[in-house]
């Protein structure tokens, strides 16, 4: 009798504990995707801030082609946007910013231009924005990937078909500032 009780007892502990990870797990996936779409949002954002630029760019230099053939490869953020595709569009509009940086360091006249270093700004502030949203995401891949690698959680996220995931690459802040003045987008 007694051992049937402290079975029935372990039984119950062992479900009580599959359903805590389970749920744990579903939370975790739910902030993945909650800060994914932040990583979008600052993505587009991004890209409007960058074809405001364009614009700025063909007015004062529209004899440089190399920045606008940059910016023809950008495209927009797909909705629910796979981390592939998010590393995709963030690497190019990286060099997007880049060659801005680059014109700017170019063109002294248009580097003095307000429009111009107000764009700079808006480009400087979204990519800090980006970066924070872009560490919120890692951070909860981070919190699953531990619970697909560490036993006993593995066998549930084994059960629920939960993968370890890909992080969004980091860029580095400080090569953007750093121009490189050929402007080889």
């Amino acid at each position: 009798m007694i051992i049937l009780i402290v079975l029935g007892f372990l039984v119950v502990c062992l479900i009580g504990w599959f359903i805590s990870t389970s749920n744990n797990i579903n939370r975790i996936k739910l902030k993945i995707d909650e800060s994914l779409s932040g990583v979008e949002i600052q993505l587009r954002q991004r890209y409007d801030v960058l074809m405001q630029g364009k614009k700025v760019a063909e007015q004062y230099a529209q004899h440089e082609q190399r920045v606008f053939e940059g910016l023809r490869h950008l495209t927009q953020v797909p909705s629910n946007a796979t981390i592939d595709q998010l590393n995709e569009a963030s690497k190019t509009q990286e060099e997007a910013v880049r060659g801005f940086f680059a014109l700017g360091e170019a063109y002294p006249e248009l580097k003095s231009a307000e429009i111009f270093n107000n764009l700079i700004n808006k480009l400087s502030d979204q990519s800090n924005q980006y970066s924070a949203a872009r560490r919120a995401v890692n951070g909860n891949i981070t919190k699953l990937n531990n619970y697909t690698v560490t036993f006993p959680s593995s066998i549930v996220c084994g059960m629920k078909n939960v993968t370890k995931m890909d992080y969004i690459h980091e860029e580095n802040i400080d090569q953007i500032k750093n121009v490189d003045l050929s402007m080889n987008i």
